[in-house]
């Protein structure tokens, strides 16, 4: 067998690319927080019916995920890419002009919500499996760190531009890094899968080209999306991005607006919503090589354990005599969250591997933006009804618990077996 160790494996380039993808397109989905805070404070809207236009990104983003499935399927990174970005900065140019509520559902709720879609999680993670066999955890925690990673330096530098320039303009300003980085950089670098380049699956290791039964492996199954919709892991699956996008979508509407409102500075709280993204990066790369050793449900289940103890301790926040406390959330909760990110990802592939993976991850995909549809929406129905968040933070504590239910009973122990 011929020695192809010299070569670098294109394989890490696609990480990187859909690494600073991400880094982008989720900072921008995630820092509607940020600019929930300013729109509020200039119109005097309600935060249930300002929130609800979050919910319309999230519903849209789910709905829209079987179309980017199957479109990453057919057209591959290389066009889909190039193509949602162009959405995206159309999206946020007109968002620039917001100046009533309807306006803020069609910008943020619809057209935003397509142009991150095709650039976010179903699409990019369907990609990795096709790039990596023994290091799909790792790699897939590295990629999807870049959304951690843009939580971290988008919320503070978002809140910085609305700050110095207003948040009209600052919509002006991630049009532009859209056009100017994603644009470019998925034309030109992305490809679909190794033999695009001349290489083949499995050189990850070491750099070798090694056959599948080298390396003491054996070809997947070749799953269809019809043949997966008649499993219960598929179903068990569906449960885990439910509640996982229920509890992740609450917090990214409200977290920043609850700390506000218990004395703390939008500034801190912004701090705060960097922090879960730069521990939600280094979480889904530890967890991420912890989930191909120690298997998916026992790296979930360690990550719904420390996002629960987090969450438990932003119900505890009363006032500002804690300081501690909102760093402790942050630690807690954005590690947990960030190690359960991944996870939810490699077990898709684990448990369908194959050509339709991209439509099957839509799927999942579409579950995760209905259930953070509703998590974001009953944050801001509970607080305008009741003037207060327990109620919903004790909720997103239900579903940590059912998601981690969920991931033992769908079982991807058995398929990696």
């Amino acid at each position: 067998m011929k020695n192809v160790s010299h070569r670098f494996y294109y394989g890490w380039v696609i990480v990187a690319v859909s690494f600073l993808t991400l880094f982008i397109a989720v900072g921008i989905r995630s820092s509607f927080g940020i600019f929930y805070v300013a729109i509020l404070n200039e119109y005097g809207w309600g935060r249930a019916e300002t929130a609800g236009a979050f919910s319309v990104l999230m519903f849209v983003h789910g709905l829209f995920a079987p179309v980017s499935g199957y479109l990453i399927d057919r057209l591959g990174p290389r066009i889909l890419f190039p193509l949602g970005s162009i959405w995206l900065v159309a999206g946020l140019v007109a968002a620039s002009r917001i100046n009533a509520i309807w306006h803020l559902y069609l910008c943020f709720g619809v057209i935003i919500a397509i142009g991150i879609n095709t650039l976010s999680f179903s699409p990019h993670m369907s990609l990795i499996p096709k790039w990596f066999i023994r290091e799909m955890g790792l790699a897939s925690g590295l990629v999807l760190s870049g959304a951690g990673m843009g939580i971290m330096v988008m919320a503070p530098f978002i809140a910085a531009m609305i700050n110095t320039v207003g948040w009209h303009n600052t919509f002006l300003i991630l049009a532009g890094i859209v056009f100017g980085v994603v644009f470019p950089m998925t034309a030109i670098f992305h490809r679909g899968s190794p033999g695009d380049v001349g290489q083949s699956l499995g050189e990850e290791v070491s750099g070798t080209n090694l056959t599948h039964s080298a390396q003491g492996l054996h070809l997947p199954v070749q799953w269809t999306l019809k043949r997966a919709c008649f499993t219960r892991s598929f179903w068990w699956a569906g449960l885990i991005f439910f509640s996982h996008g229920f509890l992740i979508n609450m917090l990214v509407v409200h977290q920043a607006i609850y700390v506000v409102d218990k004395g703390y500075s939008p500034l801190l709280a912004a701090s705060l919503v960097g922090l879960v993204g730069l521990l939600g990066s280094a979480g889904g790369i530890l967890f991420g090589f912890f989930s191909d050793r120690a298997g998916r449900e026992v790296s979930f289940t360690a990550g719904t354990g420390a996002a629960f103890l987090g969450v438990l301790l932003l119900i505890l926040l009363k006032d500002t005599s804690s300081i501690w406390m909102p760093y402790a959330f942050a630690i807690l909760y954005g590690l947990g969250v960030g190690g359960m990110n991944p996870t939810t990802a490699t077990t898709i592939g684990d448990l369908f591997p194959g050509n339709s993976l991209g439509r099957i991850l839509s799927i999942m995909t579409m579950k995760f933006g209905f259930g953070g549809a509703l998590g974001a929406f009953v944050g801001g129905y509970f607080y305008d009804k009741m003037g207060s968040y327990l109620i919903p933070f004790l909720l997103l504590l239900v579903s940590i618990v059912i998601g981690n239910i969920a991931i033992w009973m769908a079982a991807p122990r058995s398929r990696r077996k």
